[in-house]
């Protein structure tokens, strides 16, 4: 069977949480156990407050219907809320705020919102895999920023920013994203 594939598919090479789920199965393979923190759904259940506040919750008429594109005001505004409680940021929710479908579909959309074929964006690695794939993607070309143990995880800037500055259209540090 012929099979189809994008040149720009085959530019993200492989996917690593497939790589690790391989990975998981060989050495659970040897015997040994192991504690799995990946992505998907939780493997145990709630507390049973927790459950019960859930199925009080899915008896109300009111939480069912599809939501704007934006998110609901309300929302909106208890982002705003967690944002300046938890990290000291004041955003606007009518601006700065918008309510996704999960965080790897809000990234991968990010860069094709944000960046141009050509562009270059620093990338911290490592990384969520969505970082670079997303660039990928969107025609950008991701520049690695190592994160490493001896300088708290946190990357040199001054080491790139004296010739990449002025090359570079798009910076993703942590959780915040800065248009240059």
């Amino acid at each position: 069977m012929e099979r189809y594939q994008s040149k720009r598919l085959s530019l993200l090479g492989s996917a690593i949480f497939s790589e690790m789920a391989q990975w998981k199965e060989e050495v659970r393979g040897r015997g040994i156990d192991v504690i799995d923190l990946g992505i998907g759904s939780p493997d145990k259940p709630p507390s049973k407050r927790v459950m019960q506040a859930m199925e009080q919750a899915v008896r109300k008429p009111q939480a069912y219907g599809y939501p704007t594109s934006e998110g609901s005001p309300a929302f909106r505004n208890a982002v705003a809320r967690w944002y300046r409680h938890r990290f000291g940021v004041k955003l606007d929710p009518q601006k700065e705020i918008v309510a996704l479908m999960g965080s790897q579909d809000g990234l991968a959309h990010l860069a094709m919102a944000i960046t141009d074929p050509g562009d270059t964006a620093l990338v911290p690695d490592p990384g969520y895999p969505i970082y670079a794939a997303s660039l990928v993607l969107a025609g950008v070309t991701p520049y690695f920023l190592p994160l490493r143990e001896e300088n708290g995880f946190l990357p040199k800037l001054e080491a790139i920013f004296g010739n990449r500055r002025s090359q570079t259209d798009c910076r993703r540090i942590s959780f915040a994203v800065e248009k240059l």
